[in-house]
């Protein structure tokens, strides 16, 4: 699911809890009965949380968020991995549900009072006053609980079919082996090209917009160089894009209000509606604006093109969060993909060193918040590309 446009407004908060959050606490030096309590519980609930994560690398998505690719080159878990079919729907429900109910298990101490802390500031949502390792614990296990519930909510989209193909397709880009056993390439030539049919045999007209049909058209582009010399997952591949080309697409998006909450909820953490947001990226761009403003008036010509291309790469350079290895917590995993962009562009600005860096991230940050606002568009009452545009303007030549 390529939300990343929609949600870039809102994600940094996100972004900043995956991979800009403070260090761990380290335990107190008090010796207060409730303070022995507390960290009895905290060191017992970090024991088991590094396995309940582990328990969950069968998920190829989640498992590169733990484990970068780029890493395995030279060898490593990448490579000893089996290659795993995310069309097996009902073993990725069954991994989630393991998880879910270790998880839960440990979640609460055995200390009736605890739990009655931690109860009660789940449900009002509030902070647990001085009591930084406790609140750190609730932080932890808020952040595992979300992470679940947006894979249920991930999985039971790629259930229907043909909606949540590109993202199945690109996973199987994510896991193609870098160096296979013997045999290994005819089993998994056999499960691509079934998948492929599958795919194929679930289009129909208007049950994906043009612009969900152009995310899977990149996705198998994407896969198109593994299976160049697999002939039997070439020809299913060939047969599902012109069964693409052919068939009917809405020139709008699919989902309603009721659905973009919840994305928005579950992906991005956002505590505002779908309809509040292009109002709140209007102020966003705005502040920004007038920031990079301010710094390029006063800057020569020679400084002001540095600066504006400086920002272009910010905007457009690959993603490059990746986890805090080793993986202990979900706080050290790396960011899902639909905040991914949102976790760079968010760096841009811990990484300015100059007056300079901080103008090109302003810019940066402006003209992906208004990217941010023509996909909010897109989702409105006129879902028109030039009425799009017509809302927001970029800054940077692109």
């Amino acid at each position: 699911m390529r939300t990343a446009g929609l949600v870039f407004g809102l994600a940094c908060c996100a972004a900043a809890i995956c991979c800009a959050h403070a260090p761990r606490e380290t335990y107190s030096a008090t010796f207060t009965d409730r303070a022995i309590r507390i960290e009895s519980y905290a060191k017992s609930f970090r024991t088991a949380e590094p396995s309940l994560i582990m328990g969950l690398v069968g998920e190829t998505r989640l498992f590169g968020r733990m484990t970068p690719h780029v890493n395995a080159v030279g060898g490593g878990p990448w490579i000893s991995r089996a290659f795993v079919d995310p069309f097996m729907f009902a073993d990725r429900q069954t991994a989630l549900e393991r998880a879910r109910m270790g998880f839960e298990q440990v979640a609460l101490p055995a200390d009736a009072a605890l739990q009655v802390e931690l109860l009660r500031s789940r449900v009002a949502g509030t902070s647990l006053g001085q009591d930084a390792l406790l609140a750190q614990v609730r932080l932890e296990q808020n952040t595992f609980r979300r992470m679940l519930d947006a894979e249920d909510a991930r999985l039971e989209r790629e259930r229907t079919l043909p909606r949540g193909a590109a993202d199945l397709v690109r996973t199987f880009t994510l896991e193609w082996p870098l160096a296979p056993r013997a045999g290994a390439m005819h089993d998994i030539e056999s499960m691509v090209a079934w998948r492929l049919v599958n795919v194929q045999e679930s289009l129909g007209p208007n049950t994906l917009s043009e612009a969900e049909r152009e995310d899977l058209r990149s996705a198998l582009a994407e896969l198109a160089p593994h299976v160049a010399q697999l002939p039997r997952a070439a020809a299913a591949m060939v047969k599902l894009r012109l069964a693409l080309d052919a068939m009917w697409v809405t020139p709008y998006a699919l989902e309603d209000e009721t659905s973009m909450d919840k994305q928005l909820s579950l992906f991005v953490g956002a505590p505002m509606s779908f309809d509040a947001l292009d109002d709140s990226l209007e102020q966003a761009a705005r502040a920004f604006e007038v920031q990079a403003s301010a710094g390029l008036s006063v800057l020569g010509a020679p400084d002001r093109a540095r600066v504006m291309v400086r920002a272009k790469e910010l905007l457009l350079a690959t993603p490059s969060c990746t986890p805090r290895v080793p993986v202990h917590t979900p706080l050290d995993l790396a960011p899902p993909d639909e905040r991914t962009w949102a976790c760079a562009i968010l760096h841009a600005f811990d990484d300015a060193h100059t007056d300079l860096d901080e103008l090109a991230a302003n810019l940066a940050w402006h003209d992906a918040t208004v990217v941010a606002r023509w996909a909010v568009s897109t989702h409105g009452p006129v879902r028109a590309t030039d009425a799009a545009k017509r809302r927001a303007a970029l800054v940077l030549p692109l």
